[in-house]
């Protein structure tokens, strides 16, 4: 009788423990934790906070943005590493979990569809009418090309262009042109035609107040580019230069300027802006 007793107090016992067990698993604790998945800048977050009511995501990227959704889309602003913060919180209770989010940016190719410029920022837009056929311009650049999206009026056909490259951020060196005063240094060329598919890359050469330069590569080499489409009443076409033919100078930041030329070698266009006080070529993040 006594053994029996006991057995059933030490049942009833363990029964309870059970109970609580599993009332504490599925009861009051509140656990935050997260996973993601990048698309080029885009970033879907999955929430797997256990017990939660209430989430504050803090993305950390610089654009001071947050967000209360339980599954939030975030689109970041450039490459890199971000620590992003998710705070669940269930009355007075609260879980902290970070992670760091990777962000290698978008997969861009050069075939004229330019849904993978999307949510990238431009680096550059003329004011209105001071460029000319030219008006904006986005960049990417990846280990292996410096990747260009222009955006022009109805008018831009390229016809001829000047692409001009400051690969070692030094004004000293390369050729300083009269029509960027605030800085040029051009240390190459890419000079030809989008529309005809022909042109060279030339390396400067001379003195920094010279125009003198030499041909090292021919497009096929060094340049891919799509054919110019109309979007949204503006004429946009994507290229992109090889980091390879650029030498081993580079550095945290490549500039640039584009010029748009008629058959005639009448500039049409320019980006950024030049022949003012404050014309400076723009920069390319590497």
């Amino acid at each position: 009788m006594r053994t029996n007793f006991i057995l059933s107090i030490c049942a009833v016992v363990i029964v309870l423990i059970a109970g609580s067990c599993k009332k504490e698993e599925t009861g009051s604790d509140t656990k935050a934790v997260f996973s993601y998945v990048a698309d080029g800048f885009q970033v879907n977050f999955t929430n797997f906070s256990r017990n939660a009511t209430e989430y504050i995501w803090e993305f950390n990227d610089g654009s001071n943005e947050t967000s209360t959704k339980k599954y939030p889309q975030h689109v970041f602003k450039s490459k890199g590493k971000f620590l992003v913060t998710l705070t669940a919180k269930n009355g007075n209770e609260s879980s902290v979990f970070s992670d760091t989010v990777t962000i290698l940016g978008p997969n861009i190719k050069i075939d004229g569809d330019f849904k993978d410029w999307e949510n990238v920022s431009y680096s550059h837009t003329n004011a209105a009418s001071a460029g000319g056929n030219l008006l904006a311009m986005k960049t990417f650049a990846t280990d292996n090309s410096i990747n260009f999206y222009l955006e022009g009026t109805t008018d831009m056909k390229m016809e001829i262009f000047d692409l001009y490259l400051d690969v070692d951020n030094n004004t000293a060196t390369g050729f300083n042109t009269w029509q960027y005063p605030m800085g040029s240094g051009s240390e190459f060329l890419l000079e030809g035609s989008f529309k005809d598919g022909w042109g060279d890359m030339f390396k400067h050469t001379g003195a920094p107040t010279e125009f003198a330069f030499t041909p090292v590569a021919s497009f096929s080499d060094v340049l891919s580019y799509s054919q110019i489409k109309t979007v949204g009443g503006k004429n946009i076409i994507e290229f992109s230069v090889k980091r390879s033919k650029l030498g081993t100078n580079l550095k945290g930041f490549v500039n640039y300027s584009i010029t748009e030329l008629t058959s005639g070698w009448a500039a049409v266009g320019s980006l950024p802006t030049f022949q003012t006080p404050t014309s400076a070529f723009g920069k390319i993040a590497l």
